[in-house]
């Protein structure tokens, strides 16, 4: 094979890897909002609350009849952003790779911690609560990194600074619930921090896919 050809087919298994990564994105974002949102109805006795409550109340056996939905869409959602954040990083050279893969290992697997780890009505367990701190921070932290090096790989300005300001943003949003102000209730500054990455799993997968079609019809 001539080192056209390799080059070639080097070249048609990034876009493959790409176009899977974003798929695995988009389908982990909405399977996790459709998770909290199942596991927040199965609630009879009294009504989930989205700002009061956290969302690890919601993968809590006791008081949660429909925790396993919560645990597995933290579980599947981990998965699916470690092969995609893994997918994505081939984009990338040098330091810019081994961020964004490295930062997106740290979020999925904190991820699927804290689904296996739930929560309990006296509190986070030890590995619960390592796994939510892995997975907001790791996960913000690919905000960032994606606002930074986004350029590099031809990313549009208007993704590369909603990626960062997303990612100060969902940051912020963990201190605020850190620092349990009682302001908004402590549910809504965790959800900062948390939809901030989901938001943007979605976003990016949409993005990708759109922008790959776009190509094959041009």
């Amino acid at each position: 094979m001539t080192h056209r050809g390799r080059a070639e087919m080097g070249r048609t298994a990034v876009k493959r890897t790409t176009v899977l990564a974003a798929g695995a994105f988009l389908v982990g974002g909405v399977t996790y909002l459709a998770a909290e949102a199942v596991a927040a109805l199965g609630w009879t006795d009294r009504p989930y609350s989205y700002s009061r409550n956290n969302i690890s109340d919601l993968g809590i056996p006791d008081i949660s009849p429909l925790h396993a939905v919560m645990n597995t869409g933290f579980v599947v959602d981990g998965m699916l952003f470690v092969l995609a954040g893994l997918g994505l990083a081939v984009l990338f050279e040098g330091r810019a790779r081994w961020i964004v893969a490295g930062t997106s290992v740290v979020h999925g697997v904190g991820s699927i911690v804290v689904g296996l780890a739930h929560a309990s009505v006296d509190g986070a367990s030890t590995p619960h609560a390592v796994g939510a701190g892995m997975a907001i921070v790791g996960g913000n932290l690919v905000l960032l990194a994606a606002g930074r090096y986004g350029g590099r790989v031809g990313a549009p300005r208007w993704y590369t600074v909603s990626s960062a300001t997303a990612g100060v943003a969902g940051l912020v949003g963990l201190a605020l619930f850190l620092a349990d102000t009682g302001i908004l209730g402590g549910g809504t500054f965790e959800r900062i921090s948390v939809y901030t990455i989901i938001g943007w799993e979605i976003v990016t997968g949409a993005t990708v896919l759109a922008k790959r079609r776009l190509s094959e019809v041009g």
